[in-house]
């Protein structure tokens, strides 16, 4: 099982860093990644005005990374990264939403997922709930740190397509050292269930 850990200026994980898709499993590492080819992005706001602010600020800065780039207000998009923009009660449901964060990354075909929208630290506990056939990178924010937000995600993948595994490029930007401050690297979880990733072309 992956586990879900926190760190207030950055990302930590600890996960045995696997990747499930339906019957099949596979173990990723750092030498037998994750190789995703010409990935597409997209941008799902479930949070009205203020989720779009935020999804179009985001996309300018991440899209011309990616081979398509999708922004949509409750349509599902095809992609293998995607953000969310919802905001998560205290029962761990997404508002306005049937379908949880794990149903919503699913029906995306998204091996990399990043709840976008600041929420309370407590509210995330719940968020994923069971797992289920789909394994991801699922990144819960709780402090975007403005603008640094976009930019550290920038930085991180460039560095995936650059051959650099998801999980050993955020340690390089954001090391993973108890009491060390990250200000550039946004306030968040991650359940690092697919585990190593990179991206080609």
């Amino acid at each position: 099982m992956a586990a879900l850990a926190v760190n207030g200026a950055g990302v930590s994980f600890l996960s045995k860093l696997f990747g499930s898709r339906g019957s099949e499993t596979r173990t990723t590492t750092v030498d037998n990644p994750l190789r995703i080819s010409n990935p597409r992005i997209g941008f799902l706001n479930l949070q009205g005005e203020p989720g779009a602010a935020l999804a179009m600020e985001d996309q300018k800065v991440l899209a011309p990374l990616f081979r398509e780039s999708f922004l949509t207000d409750g349509k599902v998009p095809r992609c293998e990264v995607i953000f969310l923009y919802c905001s998560v009660d205290a029962s761990g449901r997404v508002v306005g939403s049937p379908a949880g964060i794990r149903d919503l990354t699913k029906a995306a075909g998204a091996y990399v997922a990043v709840v976008a929208s600041e929420n309370p630290p407590n509210n995330y506990k719940n968020a994923l709930g069971p797992r289920n056939d789909w394994g991801a990178n699922s990144v819960l924010v709780v402090d975007r740190k403005a603008d640094r937000f976009a930019v550290f995600f920038h930085r991180l993948f460039e560095a995936m397509k650059g051959g650099e595994s998801m999980l050993m490029a955020w340690v390089e930007l954001a090391p993973q050292i108890p009491g060390m401050d990250h200000p550039d690297a946004p306030g968040a979880f991650m359940a690092a269930e697919a585990g190593h990733i990179t991206f080609d072309g």
